[in-house]
């Protein structure tokens, strides 16, 4: 066989089936830069970003990897079966491959668990040359070596992404990472971290951390800073981050002086009990005083909230409204709670019988709003109906995308944050108005889900013909 391996990271379907396509993104995945420079150097390889590019079906490799990162597994088995039938062999990873394995059976060869790095990526490719493919391959968390960021130099990428940690020091109950990894983490070597620094830096004025917190190991952290600045790292740049950073003023001073500008927290709720329902353990009653800190810092913050947690109801919505208002958060990030298969939540919801699917994939495959299955209500909430929960749902975001709301958001004496600010917002008001559209002429999952009994899955059909629907 051919020593050729094709990675490929899927796009997915919207509402209408159509490929969700476009020429620019904020920031992408590393899941290919990765796999790229952990591939033998006895392999040739060719990567595609499907959002970005069409596929090439034509493509003399004989190994097919995709990496599946969440909703965009339904057509990424589409496309294992299109290749499979052309005598490929088709090799699956990712978060959704891991927890969607069983599905995967008839699309794929092989399942890859973990973060295979170049030793277990080149004993992967050995069993393949050699007929004895195992269906599973569990790999340890291996990102120490540098990655391969020709991959994602070829496309406009607004803040190009680094990793300096895998997995995260909290356990919360809705949460795919720590479904995964169980409040371990682990960081990644310096040296790998910088000179992915340097390369992104001569590439890009701009990068966005892809850790799910920067905030796992706070000595690690500081020492990464203060390398940033010894190499004289001139970039702006944002991360995902615990709202306990705000407590530490040292940490916030090295953030803005390497070039640390706006920080995304994960709040979820400002009602207590809500947070120890979920596991996730913060106070409410510090949150102002931590988001205090980080404005005085110069750091901006995108919060997100989420909508659907047990103690929620109609007066949910003016409590994180006004607190959002109240402590002068600048981009506001609003989800609905999501029952995503593996974690804990969706175990306790089905447990209950307060799931709203029977098949995983029902959720998987759904697109009743714009581009993301995070606005829609899949379960049975405890104090509203599925239907005034959407409604809720959507009058937070109504309440929130005003533009006088967004103005005052936005508005900095720094004209790049300014500018920054006011094209997330934009894009925040953009959903509102897309969900509200959508909402005013389907029905609530819920509502379908009730009256109809099971909601039939697309057929799978093969990829060539599928393709007709991208333009």
């Amino acid at each position: 066989m051919k020593r050729k391996i094709y990675y490929i990271q899927p796009t997915y379907r919207d509402c209408n089936g159509k490929l969700f396509k476009g020429k620019s993104l904020h920031v992408h995945s590393l899941a290919l830069p990765a796999l790229s420079a952990a591939t033998p150097k006895n392999w040739d390889k060719e990567a595609s970003l499907e959002f970005f590019e069409d596929l090439n079906y034509d493509t003399d490799a004989s190994v097919i990897a995709i990496t599946s990162m969440g909703y965009d597994i339904i057509h990424g088995m589409e496309i294992a079966k299109k290749f499979r039938s052309m005598g490929k062999i088709v090799i699956f990873g990712g978060y959704q491959a891991h927890f969607s394995e069983k599905y995967l059976r008839d699309s794929c060869d092989s399942v890859v668990h973990g973060n295979p790095g170049p030793k277990a990526l080149s004993k992967i490719l050995s069993e393949a040359e050699n007929n004895c493919l195992n269906q599973d391959y569990s790999c340890e968390i291996d990102v120490n070596f540098p990655f391969d960021y020709s991959i994602l130099a070829r496309h406009k990428i607004s803040f190009m992404p680094v990793l300096s940690s895998v997995g995260c020091i909290n356990d919360c109950d809705f949460c795919c990472t720590a479904a995964i990894y169980k409040s371990k983490y682990r960081l990644r070597n310096i040296d790998c971290v910088m000179k992915d620094l340097i390369e992104v830096n001569r590439l890009s004025g701009k990068a966005g951390f892809v850790d799910n917190t920067i905030y796992n190991n706070r000595e690690y952290l500081l020492l990464l800073l203060k390398s940033m600045l010894n190499f004289k790292i001139s970039l702006k740049w944002g991360a995902q981050a615990t709202i306990n950073i705000g407590d530490d003023i040292e940490v916030l001073h090295y953030l803005y002086k390497s070039g640390c500008r706006i920080l995304f927290i994960g709040m979820e709720s400002v009602n207590q009990k809500n947070l120890e329902g979920v596991n996730k353990n913060y106070l409410v009653e510090d949150y102002t005083k931590r988001i205090e800190n980080i404005h005085k810092a110069g750091i901006k913050i995108a919060g997100y909230f989420m909508y659907g947690l047990y103690n929620d109801s109609e007066e949910t919505v003016s409590d994180i409204c006004n607190f959002i208002n109240s402590t002068k958060i600048e981009v506001p990030l609003l989800n609905f709670l999501t029952p995503a298969p593996g974690t804990r939540v969706y175990e306790r919801l089905k447990q209950e019988k307060r799931l709203l699917f029977d098949d995983d994939r029902e959720l998987l495959s759904n697109k009743h709003f714009y581009n993301s299955a995070t606005n829609t209500c899949f379960f049975k909430p405890k104090y509203m109906t599925y239907e005034e929960a959407e409604k809720n749902f959507l009058e937070l975001y109504r309440k929130l995308a005003g533009y006088i709301q967004i103005l005052k958001r936005s508005i900095k004496l720094n004209p790049f944050i300014a500018i920054f600010l006011l094209g997330m917002n934009i894009v925040f008001r953009s959903e509102y108005l897309g969900m509200k559209k959508k909402m005013s002429h389907l029905p609530s999952f819920g509502s379908k889900r009730i009256k109809t009994g099971n909601i039939n899955l697309p057929d799978i059909k093969p990829a060539d013909v599928l393709l007709e629907s991208r333009n």
